[in-house]
């Protein structure tokens, strides 16, 4: 028992011993391993980092990485700013397009009120004036007739002139030569629109302030100046002297058939106009609008060309008398007609006294009573 106790001591204590032998033995090897990891001074490590940096310089700088790094970042930037540029394009045209809606709609509401106004302001105008006695004119040539004031001059012809586009006008002037009123009265002026095709072609159009502005956009559209104006057959062209493209203008008109029929009021030749041409008008010549809505077309009555008499080749008769109407006939008081005795056949009346052997000659009458059965 003795001998048991004391070896198990024994074993007790060497395995003691082998524990403490195992660590000492990993604490002697971490100090050495530290003991044998060499000390960088300041020096060393300046020099590794110059190392290092050089390196990375190398890799950059080669020409084979530069290009491609040079082509990548380049493409990077034109595709931001692609998108970038493309982003504001849109939302520039997004704002013109709602910007331009809003302005339509404000310029349409302002032209319907417009046009209303003036179709109350021209109505206006016209009940104040007593038409009950106004004389009419009418031109069954060209299919219109339009009523004018009992107290101005006869209506003034004029037919086509080189200064003009127009085939036919005709004037309506008050009857007052001292008057220097800047508007004198109107004319109506046809067109012929196998020649002038559009209403853009013919004199009374308003033209542009300045040719220049041909190419603008917001003067190519002019429908906004032609108004409907109440009950009118014709329709109003009307331009305000601020208009900031046209010169300022003030006509009707209606197209019916071939024909463009413009009315418009007629300024004194070397008269610059103080006021709009609207107000010109209404305050200088209203009786313009009343002769406007009175403007009717008529159908058109033209005379049938006479035939033209076909020109005699036939020699005159040798002998003949004139009667009281101017006519040619025979002189021969008691005219018996008979065949001739020379036996010429068939021949031409020399005498105006037709025999059953002769042609009636075209120059001379024949009383169908007496040479009524030769004559068929």
């Amino acid at each position: 028992m003795d001998n048991n106790l004391h070896f198990v001591l024994m074993n007790k204590k060497f395995k003691e011993k082998k524990s403490s032998n195992k660590n000492f033995s990993k604490k002697t090897t971490n100090k050495e391993i530290k003991a044998k990891k060499p000390k960088l001074n300041s020096r060393q490590l300046v020099s590794n980092f110059s190392k290092l940096n050089k390196s990375f310089l190398n890799r950059i700088t080669c020409r084979t990485n530069l290009k491609r790094d040079i082509s990548i970042i380049l493409s990077a930037i034109f595709i931001i700013a692609f998108f970038l540029v493309l982003g504001q394009y849109i939302a520039s045209i997004d704002a013109q397009v709602k910007n331009k809606e809003l302005t339509a709609s404000y310029n349409e509401k302002l032209f319907d009120q417009f046009e209303d106004e003036n179709a109350k302001n021209i109505e206006i105008i016209q009940d104040a004036l007593d038409t009950s006695q106004w004389k009419e004119y009418q031109s069954p040539w060209y299919g219109f007739k339009i009523k004018y004031s009992q107290n101005w001059k006869a209506p003034v012809v004029r037919p086509y002139s080189r200064f003009s586009s127009a085939i036919y006008r005709v004037s309506f002037l008050p009857n007052d030569k001292e008057s220097k009123s800047s508007i004198v009265g109107f004319d109506v002026a046809i067109y012929d629109m196998s020649k002038t095709k559009e209403l853009f072609q013919t004199d009374e159009f308003p033209k542009l302030k300045d040719p220049a502005l041909q190419e603008s956009i917001q003067c190519k559209n002019i429908e906004g100046h032609f108004l409907e104006t109440g009950d009118y057959p014709a329709e109003e062209i009307y331009i305000p002297a601020a208009d900031d493209c046209y010169k300022s203008a003030l006509f009707f008109s209606v197209v019916s058939g071939q024909y463009i029929y413009n009315i418009v009021p007629k300024i004194k030749e070397g008269t610059i106009l103080e006021n709009d041409l609207m107000v010109e008008v209404s305050d200088k010549l209203p009786e313009f609008f009343a002769s406007v809505s009175s403007f009717e077309n008529i159908e058109i009555v033209r005379p049938k060309p006479k035939a033209i008499a076909p020109k005699i080749t036939a020699p005159k008769p040798a002998s003949y008398k004139i009667d009281q109407f101017g006519r040619l006939v025979c002189e021969k008081k008691d005219d018996k007609p008979s065949k001739s005795n020379q036996g010429k056949g068939k021949h031409l009346d020399m005498e105006c006294c037709l025999d059953p052997d002769e042609y009636p000659n075209p120059h001379c009458y024949y009383d169908p009573g007496k040479y009524g059965k030769y004559l068929k």
